[in-house]
């Protein structure tokens, strides 16, 4: 049994990072897969949109946005702070369009109960703000040299840090779906309070690594990620089947 169609994968990049970081990920999916990336404010082609006030309101126009993509079938995958707003729009997608993922797909992030940016005051601070980009950004010393660069990475990556410093998740509520997450062996975030945030199948993968493993595995993550999107379509398919109501590729219950 296989998918007759392709199903999106929407992708939230990390702090700093937008559209052009996750564009070789198209490629690294096979022909089922539709992956679109999520473009943030401040950045790329957006660049003098301003950042919303809070991960909320961010949230919310992403899922103004992709609207068309929520209410069909559709994955979500977020890397570090990509995790925490893709949750925020999953929930929405549950509470307005009673149609969560189909698989929520988080990498190199702590559940989002642990995942406010405490450093807040470190970014007021030359040496606090060169430790945090180092840190937060994945930027190394050749890019930290490269001056023009930096001056426009900088603010970017403070507008987002800033925005997940006022965040903060207490409802955990839960998804209706399987949580797949992925996270490198040398990371210093852990995974453990994610089983609250779903009820459903709840796994964990590691690689080799440390904050940005991501980009030595595209490959391996694209293939996991297929796979479970794939199971999770036959699960769906098999419960039509069995109840003998059509599942098709549009508004479904998790």
């Amino acid at each position: 049994m296989t998918i007759d169609a392709q199903i999106p994968v929407v992708c939230f990049p990390h702090a700093g990072a937008g559209a052009l970081y996750y564009g070789k990920w198209r490629y690294a999916f096979r022909d089922g897969v539709d992956f679109r990336v999520v473009q943030y404010p401040f950045r790329e082609r957006r660049l003098s949109t301003p950042m919303p006030a809070s991960v909320g309101a961010l949230a919310g126009e992403i899922f103004a946005e992709f609207a068309d993509v929520f209410r069909g079938t559709y994955a979500i995958w977020g890397h570090s702070m990509g995790s925490v707003i893709g949750y925020e729009v999953a929930k929405l997608c549950q509470q307005r369009l009673d149609n969560p993922p189909l698989v929520f797909f988080g990498s190199g992030s702590s559940a989002p109960c642990e995942s406010r940016f405490t450093r807040v005051k470190d970014l007021d601070t030359p040496e606090g703000f060169d430790d945090v980009l180092r840190r937060y950004g994945g930027v190394g010393e050749e890019v930290l040299r490269d001056t023009g660069f930096v001056k426009y990475l900088a603010p970017v990556i403070e507008a987002d840090l800033r925005l997940m410093g006022g965040y903060e998740d207490t409802a955990r509520e839960k998804l209706r779906c399987p949580v797949v997450l992925m996270q490198g062996c040398e990371d210093t975030v852990t995974s453990d309070s994610w089983a609250h945030y779903t009820d459903g199948p709840f796994e964990v993968f590691e690689y080799d690594g440390g904050h940005f493993f991501h980009d030595a595995h595209r490959a391996s993550m694209a293939a996991l990620m297929e796979s479970r999107i794939q199971r999770r379509w036959q699960q769906r398919q098999a419960s039509s089947d069995a109840s003998g109501s059509p599942a098709g590729l549009g508004h479904e219950r998790g």
